[in-house]
């Protein structure tokens, strides 16, 4: 039963690093952040050139950052779901097999 306690704030933590990982990207609309933009204004990351943009005060989106951390959290569930779907499977598949050899060769 410990196991789902543990695994939210998990998944929670890694989706907030992703999200603020994300910062480096720049967005279609003038901001920065993947999927959605939640930074807007100053000065952009290393590499990306400087425009006037960035005489501007720095905001956030906190409902934007919000979902990019659901977003991340969600694809982060749903491939520990198929891992741990197929790796079940796995040890299902080597059950039977060595259920079936101990079939033939009783002793």
């Amino acid at each position: 039963m410990t196991r789902p306690v543990v695994l939210w704030p998990t998944l929670i933590l890694m989706g907030t690093f992703l999200t603020l990982g994300t910062v480096l990207i720049g967005n279609w609309a003038g901001g920065y952040g993947f999927p959605l933009s939640w930074k807007t204004g100053g000065c952009p990351p290393p590499g990306i050139a400087i425009s006037t943009s960035c005489l501007l005060a720095i905001a956030y989106d906190w409902l934007g950052f919000g979902l990019d951390i659901l977003f991340y959290t969600a694809i982060g569930y749903g491939l520990l779901l198929a891992y741990a779907k197929y790796r079940s499977r796995g040890e299902e598949i080597e059950r039977s097999h060595s259920d079936r050899l101990s079939q033939r060769n009783p002793q």
